[in-house]
């Protein structure tokens, strides 16, 4: 079978403090990380770190903040798709409308 992944392991050494805070954060958080998610991770950091210090942070590093975060599955619709595969499952709302035929 596949190999299970390795750790997402210790932030980089030339990380911030701030930096390394946000990541033991995210990794108790989304307990999925691994490896392969390092340099993600480092980046989501980066500019999460940035939002922490309260300066100037622009609607580019907002949406770049909110891509890496969805590609690491930390938004609550990507979480549904880290949790339980990604099924075409219907919306139980849809039982409320009729569809046309």
């Amino acid at each position: 079978g596949p190999k299970r992944p390795k750790p997402i392991g210790e932030p980089y050494l030339l990380m911030t403090d701030a930096q390394k805070g946000v990541w033991a954060e995210m990794v108790g958080d989304m307990p999925w990380l691994n490896s392969s998610h390092r340099v993600l991770l480092r980046l989501a950091c980066y500019h999460a770190a940035r939002l922490d210090e309260g300066g100037d942070f622009g609607v580019s590093a907002t949406q770049a903040l909110s891509s890496i975060l969805s590609k690491l599955g930390a938004t609550p619709v990507d979480e549904t798709k880290v949790m339980h595969g990604d099924g075409d499952d219907e919306d139980p709302a849809e039982s409320f409308f009729t569809r046309p035929n």
